[in-house]
């Protein structure tokens, strides 16, 4: 479970939209208190999707869910599961965080943020393919391996 959760973790945090998105907040009036409430928003929301997945299974939505499933499979009975729960929040808030603690520690930076923008939104699809492709083939080899391994 940890390592799925890691990866998906990782697969969320350098989604391109999400992350000019975060830019743009960052950059206008009073960016860093907005991008905090940004943060802090998104990880209610995660825990409104896992918990809402973990009510009905039925309806993943994307990486955050499959990061649900896997919770819910887990049964989280203890506190290493509940670790690897609040592990997988902030993996897939880091890049969030980065750019928030990036924006306070170095605020004259915001030309770089704006650069890092321009690239996204001119490379932001190949970053979002590659990452579920990579994500998607990790999760399907997962999946096979534990049915060509299941027990009868």
């Amino acid at each position: 479970m940890v390592a799925d959760l890691i990866i998906i973790g990782l697969g969320i945090a350098p989604q391109p939209f999400r992350v000019s998105a975060f830019i743009l907040i960052l950059s206008s009036k009073d960016g860093t208190r907005k991008g905090l409430g940004w943060i802090l928003g998104w990880l209610v929301s995660l825990v409104l999707v896992i918990a809402a997945v973990i009510a009905a299974v039925a309806q993943p939505w994307t990486l955050v869910a499959a990061g649900a499933v896997t919770v819910t499979q887990a049964r989280l009975s203890g506190v290493g599961d509940w670790f690897a729960l609040a592990s997988f929040c902030l993996l897939a808030t880091s890049s969030f965080l980065v750019l928030e603690l990036y924006s306070v520690f170095a605020p004259a930076a915001s030309t770089r943020l704006a650069a890092l923008r321009t690239w996204l939104d001119d490379h932001g699809t190949q970053v979002l393919i590659v990452v579920c492709v990579v994500v998607g083939f990790w999760l399907a080899g997962r999946s096979g391996y534990l049915l060509a391994t299941r027990q009868h």
